[in-house]
């Protein structure tokens, strides 16, 4: 009698842990369908969404790393730069704690913490983290174009170009990165570069309203008002159209002034 209760009770307990595992393989499942969901939120425009069920599974498991990377992504894209910084500095932490540690996923955790400090103003933690991120990570496009728009904000257009041609070089379709290539040109004061990077796809129809806008000013400042006025007019109503072009004017006006200043003191 003993002997069959023995085994019953084992039996029982031999049913109950494999209840238990079951229930846990069946919750690891579910947290992975919903992770996957929120990755196709965040991929499609919807950070609230992913933030949902990130917010969820971090009640779970609040010291997951690829949960508080991915929440503190989330939160960059919508613009809600505390609370991903906050999100992205225990990541940071928790990744220097360890001694083993992915070059990829730093990398990645500093490419956000860097885009966070930059969308705060801080420039100057953005940059290191950015700079560290780059060497990381050498062939992420989003790391590289992040850095250039950091050096451009710095008005250090001659490396912003290198960064924002790197993150080209990567992702040659990127009509973000061409275009920001094209105004580290023309905010160095050199439009036909910007022209230069611009204008061919703008005649192949690839093209967006913000780089037709920006090929708009390059050719405004070499002075053709004519083209730039054809290529603005496409996205503008006309008042903004006519205050654009009194701005072209305006900026070309100043450009002469500057031009012939410089000659007379080089004259002088």
């Amino acid at each position: 009698m003993k002997t069959s209760l023995a085994k019953v009770l084992i039996m029982f307990g031999f049913l109950m842990l494999s209840g238990c595992s079951a229930n846990q393989l069946s919750q690891t499942e579910e947290m992975h369908s919903d992770r996957e969901l929120a990755q196709l939120a965040l991929d499609s425009g919807r950070p609230d969404s992913a933030i949902s069920i990130y917010r969820k599974q971090l009640d779970l498991q609040p010291n997951d790393t690829e949960l508080l990377l991915a929440i503190g992504t989330a939160y960059n894209q919508m613009s809600e730069f505390d609370l991903a910084l906050h999100y992205l500095n225990q990541v940071h932490a928790l990744m220097l704690s360890e001694t083993n540690k992915s070059s990829l996923m730093f990398g990645q955790i500093l490419r956000e913490r860097g885009n966070a400090q930059q969308g705060l103003g801080n420039l100057e933690e953005a940059i290191l983290d950015l700079q560290k991120a780059a060497k990381l990570l050498p062939k992420d496009a989003k790391a590289l174009n992040s850095l250039g728009i950091n050096y451009a904000l710095f008005k250090d257009y001659p490396q912003a170009r290198i960064a924002f041609t790197s993150a080209l070089a990567h992702a040659p379709d990127n009509l973000e990165y061409r275009n920001n290539l094209a105004l580290a040109w023309i905010l160095d004061g050199q439009p036909q570069q910007g022209i230069d990077v611009l204008y061919s796809h703008y005649l192949r129809g690839s093209s967006t309203s913000k780089s037709r806008q920006n090929l708009a000013l390059a050719f405004a400042l070499k002075g053709d008002v004519d083209a730039a006025e054809t290529i603005a007019k496409q996205d503008l109503t006309k008042a903004e159209l006519e205050n654009n072009l009194t701005y072209y004017q305006q900026l070309y006006q100043g450009q002469l002034q500057q031009e012939l200043l410089s000659t007379e003191q080089v004259k002088q």
